[in-house]
């Protein structure tokens, strides 16, 4: 079974990431790639700094 990057196969890239077992099954299965697991990590701190951010304004404007 091929893995593939959803990731980069939406982007229109070389998506392979790798094989898995059954290995001779003729299927796709999707991952993510270490660069889009990295693009992935940083909105999501993006998205808790905002978060808190805006917490804390809230509790300082009450």
């Amino acid at each position: 079974m091929t893995v593939v990057c959803a990731w980069c196969q939406r982007l229109g890239r070389a998506a392979v990431i790798g094989e898995k077992e059954p290995r001779d099954v003729k299927a796709i299965t999707h991952g993510i790639c270490d660069e889009h697991v990295l693009v992935v990590l940083a909105e999501a701190r993006r998205s808790t700094v905002r978060a808190s951010m805006a917490s804390t304004l809230e509790r300082k404007a009450s």
